[in-house]
């Protein structure tokens, strides 16, 4: 059958095995629904019964925006309290991290452009709420996962300042970008890992490599150059003057075929730089949590589709969003709750 009959099988109601699997979803008691393997496993399924129907050229704006209401099911149904897990398989990690296998995870990545750009201070009393969460959630990893590694993915980066200005001494928006001179970026380091030690997260010796990696955006340049070299190298890569997309037509998300990675301006995005970080094939052995609040959703999918043509499975790769509004200690509380309930389910 083609793609177009079967399009109008289901717009008529002759193909609803999707309806049915949804119906089906649908009726199991809450308890039931929010067992987040089964979550996962829907949400892969809803993928690959669409990804028949979408094969390459224009794809369907019906059938898009029908994947996007059932993914939209899915994630409300895995969602504990304001705490995302659609995306997250913790019994997995849990089972790998009993296993000996080797566990990562960040959850505080600051951007310096939050705090003091001029010195690259941290005010901990000043911290952004996503910051406060990232360091409770933290601290709950660190207890109940105390072998794996914590990495930070912090930018100092991305400023969201111009570095020009026209005659009259005002900024020029959409030029480069200001770069901050090196000091500030080093002090921005130790202020973070000052900050882990404080709070009892990483020891206070410091033991930087095995315990813990900080990893800053602007080290990633090189890194994402390279990944864009490998993209290209097997089709993947359409460049428009200095702005390079990410192109590909069997994305698992219809949305995301298309995928910037670096602006007209020069600028390397943060699907770019934090998809380079996985180049080294290491990390194709590890399993990777990452938590971060529910605005970086949209650009934690994207990675995922240009992780996925370079061989990270979805064993590999979890991530868990959150409610910023919600309280530090209960997004930290509900993380700790799944965890223990998935340790008591594989042990």
């Amino acid at each position: 059958m083609g793609i177009e009959s079967k399009i109008h099988h289901i717009e008529d109601g002759k193909d609803d095995s999707i309806n049915k699997e949804l119906e089906y979803f649908k009726s199991q008691k809450s308890e039931e629904v929010k067992k987040v393997k089964e979550v996962k496993g829907l949400l892969g399924r809803i993928r690959d019964t669409f990804k028949e129907f979408i094969q390459g050229g224009k794809s369907d704006e019906k059938l898009i925006a029908s994947m996007k209401q059932d993914l939209e099911f899915t994630e409300k149904e895995a969602t504990v309290e304001g705490v995302n897990f659609s995306r997250c398989q913790m019994d997995r990690i849990a089972v790998d991290y009993n296993s000996g296998k080797s566990v990562e995870y960040e959850s505080f990545s600051p951007y310096l452009a939050d705090y003091n750009l001029h010195t690259g201070e941290i005010w901990s009393d000043k911290l952004t709420e996503s910051d406060i969460i990232g360091l409770e959630v933290a601290k709950t990893l660190r207890s109940e996962f105390p072998k794996a590694r914590m990495i930070s993915l912090y930018d100092e980066y991305n400023t969201n300042m111009p570095d020009t200005s026209n005659e009259r001494g005002m900024p020029v928006v959409g030029g480069p970008q200001l770069t901050l001179p090196e000091s500030t970026k080093i002090n921005f380091k130790n202020n973070i890992e000052q900050l882990l030690a404080d709070r009892g997260i990483i020891s206070q010796d410091k033991k930087e490599g095995e315990e813990y990696l900080l990893v800053s955006e602007s080290s990633k340049i090189k890194a994402a150059e390279e990944l864009v070299k490998q993209l290209e190298a097997v089709g993947y890569i359409d460049h428009q003057g200095e702005s390079i997309n990410f192109i590909n037509p069997e994305a698992e998300n219809p949305a995301y075929r298309k995928i910037q990675l670096r602006t007209k301006n020069g600028r390397w995005l943060c699907e770019a730089l934090d998809a380079s970080s996985y180049l080294n094939p290491e990390n194709l052995a590890i399993t990777h949590l990452v938590v971060l609040p529910n605005h970086f959703k949209e650009q934690q999918d994207k990675v995922w589709e240009v992780l996925r043509v370079l061989g990270i499975k979805p064993d590999n790769y979890h991530n868990i969003f959150y409610d910023e509004k919600i309280d530090p200690k209960k997004v930290a509380e509900v993380i700790k709750n799944e965890i223990v309930r998935c340790k008591g389910v594989v042990a």
